[in-house]
């Protein structure tokens, strides 16, 4: 089983066009909390300890202006790709030091493998890897097109 990053991981309600907090904690609140609004989390204060707790761990910033948190978490319904973008960017710790523009929040529930789990993040870090198709993220009008992008890239 492989998640693609089509329409059963990719939702509207979980696209934020302008992520306003500058730090990450604040951030991934926001996330969590619009993940809970959406549904496709049932204990948004169990995924925030998780997300956070992963980030002392080590950052999740990627580089070049990408973040990719993730948890494979009991708190999680259903797979999901949340994609949020930063106009002023967020301070997230990346080892290049450029803020975070574009957050790409990975989430699986427990019945998912781990490798099923990492192969999902990693299809996303395939999307940010390339300059043109973070670009296209970062300045697509609306969700559709954002969506378009990712169903693209991930084949």
């Amino acid at each position: 089983m492989t998640l693609s990053l089509g329409p059963s991981v990719l939702d509207s309600s979980l696209y934020i066009a302008d992520l306003r907090p500058k730090r990450k904690e604040s951030a991934l609140a926001d996330l969590v909390s619009r993940a809970h609004e959406a549904g496709a989390v049932r204990e948004p204060s169990l995924l925030r300890e998780t997300l956070e707790l992963r980030e002392r761990l080590g950052t999740t910033a990627i580089g070049k202006g990408v973040a990719l948190p993730h948890a494979r978490s009991i708190a999680v319904i259903e797979p999901r790709l949340m994609v949020a973008r930063s106009r002023r960017g967020i301070d997230w710790g990346a080892a290049d030091g450029l803020p975070v523009q574009l957050v790409l929040l990975a989430l699986s529930p427990p019945e998912h493998s781990e490798e099923i789990h990492h192969e999902f993040v990693a299809r996303a870090v395939a999307v940010a890897r390339l300059q043109r198709n973070r670009q296209k993220l970062i300045e697509a009008p609306s969700f559709e097109a954002v969506a378009a992008v990712l169903r693209e890239v991930s084949g």
